[in-house]
């Protein structure tokens, strides 16, 4: 080629040196770089202002706490009904009106950028809302008046949100991350009411009211911890997907503060993670039962049917109430308990109920 003609190599410094072309990256390679150009540019205006218009300051803030407590009393009463009546569908509802996942992601957003005025403020916003929903699920069990008595009595969605494990950790964990990378992002907004959807917050408070009328309380502990958990964990996520958007303090102590509230949110989530734990191997426990149960039973008498089954695990020992139907006479009960003691490994007390099904037929002319 002439003087003007094209080259691979360029220039590399003033004096007119020069150097090999830089080899392609992969796509790994250039997806890390853009990170990390990403990283030192942070978020732009428009991420900034979504950010900002999660908890709206000076003369909107009012207003907003009149549109959230309004929201907080419809969804927390939509759950309440939805419980009690045992619909899913209606709890799912209650889901999409709370409006409490708004200041725990600006609650984030604050702690990352060490604005402790603003944190303060969504606190104070999330503590308002979680007491007001536990009230109005009080209140609607109290105005409902059911005929629950105990435990035994709870619907199953209320059931459902007094045992706790990890996989509800996992959810609350994942949910704040996805809340974490749409906060900054307003094409992302359409995909909010899913998160929603995904993670529980109103409808465990609302449990905790019915619970805390209704006397039961082991129930309302278990559904607040549940809460506790979605809180604690939706918060952490968050603020990490808000870290890799690019958003920090400002230069200073702040960003030393960062890191000391990111390990405090940690250890706690961690902390909570401990009864989720014992929870989740009761749950573990309680499955192995019951498949030893329905195992022993067709061991033991493989032509009777199982119409009510209640097995749980306490202390080691596994307690079965069996109610069980069938044609056959009915063989000696203890047969029954050393077959589940074998299957399932440990002691047993069994207490079963059987129906001999009998078939008449009658003509009269």
């Amino acid at each position: 080629m002439g003087e003007d003609g094209p080259t691979n190599d360029r220039p590399d410094s003033a004096d007119g040196s020069r150097h090999p072309p830089e080899p392609a990256l992969s796509p790994v390679g250039a997806m890390t770089r853009r990170l990390r150009l990403d990283h030192h540019a942070g978020p732009d205006d428009d991420a900034l202002e979504a950010i900002e218009e999660l908890l709206p300051a000076g003369d909107g803030f009012w207003p907003y706490i009149r549109n959230f407590s309004t929201l907080i009393a419809l969804s927390a009463a939509i759950a309440a009904f939805g419980l009690l009546a045992d619909s899913g569908a209606v709890v799912i509802g209650a889901m999409l009106v709370a409006p409490l996942m708004t200041p725990i992601t600006a609650a984030a957003a604050a702690m990352v950028t060490a604005r402790n005025r603003r944190l303060s403020t969504a606190g104070i916003v999330i503590a308002f809302g979680t007491s007001l929903a536990i009230a109005v699920g009080w209140l609607i069990s109290a105005i409902v008046g059911t005929s629950i008595t105990g435990p035994d009595d709870l619907p199953q969605q209320v059931l459902s949100r007094t045992f706790p494990g990890l996989l509800d950790l996992g959810i609350a964990i994942t949910a704040g991350a996805a809340a974490g990378y749409i906060a900054p992002r307003r094409s992302a907004t359409s995909a909010l009411p899913g998160v929603g959807i995904a993670v529980a917050l109103v409808p465990p408070l609302a449990t905790v009211g019915i619970a805390l009328h209704l006397g039961l309380d082991d129930e309302a502990r278990n559904a607040f911890l549940l809460y506790l958990t979605n809180l604690a964990a939706i918060i952490f996520a968050a603020s990490i997907m808000l870290l890799l958007a690019g958003f920090r303090p400002a230069p200073g102590s702040g960003r030393r503060r960062l890191s000391s509230r990111l390990v405090v949110t940690f250890v706690v989530v961690a902390t909570i993670a401990i009864p989720l734990t014992l929870h989740t191997q009761s749950s573990i426990r309680d499955v192995a039962l019951r498949r030893s149960v329905t195992r022993a039973v067709a061991e033991w008498d493989d032509g009777v049917r199982i119409i009510k089954l209640n097995a749980e695990v306490a202390d080691d020992l596994a307690t079965v109430e069996l109610l069980l139907a069938g044609p056959n006479t009915v063989q000696p009960a203890w047969q029954l308990a050393e077959a589940i003691e074998r299957r399932f490994e440990g002691p047993v007390d069994l207490r079963l109920l059987y129906q001999r099904d009998e078939l008449f037929v009658v003509s009269v002319r």
